[in-house]
């Protein structure tokens, strides 16, 4: 089926609602401390005015006109604690672990590295599973494209690389094997069966991107408390300035170098979902070789000869792209769309 426009905004609103899901869990988790311990009516009080009360009241007034109304008690309208607090633990974790009312959704990674570390198999992890790995078996790589903070802010990126190819600037276009990945995948695993320690998470974007941003609003929230003013470009940490760095690698040498040749996450899934059912097909009676599907395609791939792979992502942005509509979603099989890429006939 072809895509339409709705399409692209429907993957888009997923996307911003997945980063600010990874924004909002640290927020909830504050204030649901700070209720259970009886101390955010005080909190707000004794430090209104502050950026770290503004945040706290916004979300306690979000919570109480949206999900738990006041009771009322002795004659008087109050917030019902008790259900605030539940509703707030409603959302828990990161893009690297997460539960959403009661769904638990664990990024396959981490629970492979997390099952080889302590060589056993825990249920809840299973549980975690079984969401994303339908989805991969389904759908490919969609975690990438349509889930994952950091793929996200990477994807962004490629308008800034539109904007300088047409302001005439030549950055820099290193590529990188895109096999390398599962070389990255495979070393990793084997070093955590070797030493018994979870070490890809130590630098797998997503899961960084989410302990980051956790630890980041803890800093907020304990300088708010103890009166300082928060945060500071010195105080960031070795994780932040890794994820920095790719993004700087990224900007100016080598666009999507790390979703296409370097994450071992994307591996994984690339790999889980080589047999996905859910692919882009090429129509070549159609096409015209006009080649904007390879130019808009963030991965690197050729849809323009229907050489898709297990790299795809199905994130739909060259169907989109294609002006005679002859790339679509549809059922197929393999690791490549099973389609030969078009002979172009000898001029006469």
């Amino acid at each position: 089926m072809k895509l339409p426009r709705p399409f692209q905004v429907t993957r888009r609103s997923v996307q911003a609602l997945a980063l600010l899901l990874v924004i909002v869990t640290p927020i909830l988790a504050r204030y649901a401390n700070r209720l259970n311990t009886v101390e955010l009516d005080h909190l707000l009080e004794e430090q209104a005015g502050t950026a770290q009360v503004a945040v706290l009241e916004s979300t306690d007034w979000l919570i109480r006109n949206t999900v738990v109304p006041d009771i009322e008690v002795d004659g008087r309208m109050r917030r019902d604690d008790e259900a605030a607090v539940a509703a707030a633990a409603a959302l828990q974790g990161s893009s690297w672990a997460f539960e959403a009312f009661g769904v638990r959704f664990t990024d396959p990674l981490g629970a492979v590295e997390s099952m080889l570390a302590g060589r056993h198999m825990r249920r809840v992890l299973l549980i975690g599973l079984i969401l994303p790995l339908a989805l991969t078996l389904l759908l490919g790589r969609v975690f990438c494209s349509w889930l994952c903070p950091v793929g996200t802010i990477l994807e962004l990126l490629d308008g800034l690389h539109r904007l300088t190819r047409k302001l005439g600037m030549r950055l820099g276009r290193t590529k990188l094997w895109p096999g390398d990945k599962f070389l990255v995948l495979a070393v990793g695993l084997g070093l955590t069966v070797a030493l018994g320690l979870p070490l890809l998470g130590s630098f797998y974007p997503p899961a960084l991107f989410g302990r980051e941003v956790e630890s980041g609003f803890a800093v907020f929230f304990d300088a708010g408390e103890a009166g300082a003013a928060g945060l500071t470009a010195a105080g960031l940490s070795l994780a932040s300035w890794f994820l920095i760095g790719i993004v700087f690698v990224e900007l100016l040498f080598a666009p999507r170098m790390w979703c296409r040749a370097l994450c071992p996450g994307g591996a994984l899934y690339a790999a889980l979902g080589w047999l996905r059912p859910v692919r882009v097909r090429l129509n070549k009676s159609t096409c015209t070789d006009c080649g904007d599907c390879n130019v808009a395609c963030g991965m690197g791939l050729d849809p323009m000869h229907g050489h898709m792979g297990i790299d795809c992502d199905n994130c739909g942005v060259c169907v989109a792209s294609c002006p005679e509509g002859s790339l679509a979603m549809g059922l197929g099989m393999g690791a490549k769309s099973g389609l030969k890429p078009k002979v172009q006939e000898p001029a006469t």
